[in-house]
């Protein structure tokens, strides 16, 4: 728990001290152009106002809409575990993906995708990494958190999944067939899941399989631009202005046309 939590700190640390891209530029819209024009400590109040009212909502309507997501299922009898699975996560995620959305419509696509991998970060960190604690509020003592023999499953193609966006990322770019292969691969997992629906023990087997077939091909990608990996490192880590790929040596003498 403690080294998410520090991943996360260490994230935001290294982000803030990144320059602004040139398309931040452009005026901001909506609420951000408004927080854009107050002083530095009225935007960290206002940012802090806004956390607080946030955290808010959450924290009164996560227990009701969770219960009522699963009575609703248990009336018209659809599984419980799927909906957890599925449409609890579509509203968690609502917010991020209308953001990124919104960009991409803005012509910032750039800042879109940033939005997402910022997300997902902020799950794999510091969420994942408050479970266990809120868990141990919950029962009252020091505790680690349970998972079943499918929910670890879930947990590992998770997991793989995210590594292989990772990997077709080491290029600071998403092409088509990057993406194409993302929105399949997660069309099979869905499908999978429908079609052994009931059947824990084949779920729990289709799910191991994707899991490691993500693994082969993140390795796969890595493999592919293996050379560029400690340029990006470098970058990400110590660079104050990141360049997506490394420099390029200048042509030799006579070679220049």
């Amino acid at each position: 728990m403690r080294l998410l939590v520090a991943i996360f700190a260490a994230y935001v640390w290294r982000v803030s001290y990144l320059p602004e891209a040139e398309e931040d530029e452009d005026d901001e819209p909506g609420p951000a152009a408004a927080l854009s024009q107050l002083s530095s400590a009225r935007q960290w109040a206002a940012m802090a106002a806004l956390t607080v009212v946030a955290a808010t909502v959450i924290l009164v309507s996560a227990e009701p809409f969770a219960e009522a997501m699963v009575d609703s299922g248990r009336s018209v009898g659809i599984d419980e575990f799927l909906l957890i699975q599925w449409l609890a996560p579509l509203a968690s995620e609502a917010s991020a993906v209308t953001i990124a959305v919104l960009f991409v419509l803005s012509g910032r696509a750039a800042n879109g995708l940033a939005t997402m991998i910022s997300d997902k970060i902020n799950q794999w960190t510091l969420l994942v990494g408050m479970l266990p604690l809120a868990m141990s509020l919950g029962a009252g003592g020091l505790t680690a958190l349970p998972l079943d023999a499918r929910q670890h499953e879930e947990f590992f193609l998770t997991a793989a999944q995210s590594l292989f966006g990772i990997a077709l990322l080491l290029r600071l770019r998403l092409g088509v067939w990057g993406a194409l292969a993302l929105a399949g691969l997660f069309a099979l997992q869905v499908g999978l899941t429908l079609n052994f629906l009931g059947d824990d023990a084949r779920t729990i087997a289709s799910l191991t399989w994707l899991s490691w077939g993500y693994l082969a091909l993140s390795a796969i990608v890595v493999a592919t631009n293996a050379k560029s990996l400690g340029h990006l490192f470098a970058v990400g880590l110590f660079a104050s202005h990141p360049e997506a790929h490394p420099p390029r040596a200048a042509p030799a003498a006579g070679e220049q046309s």
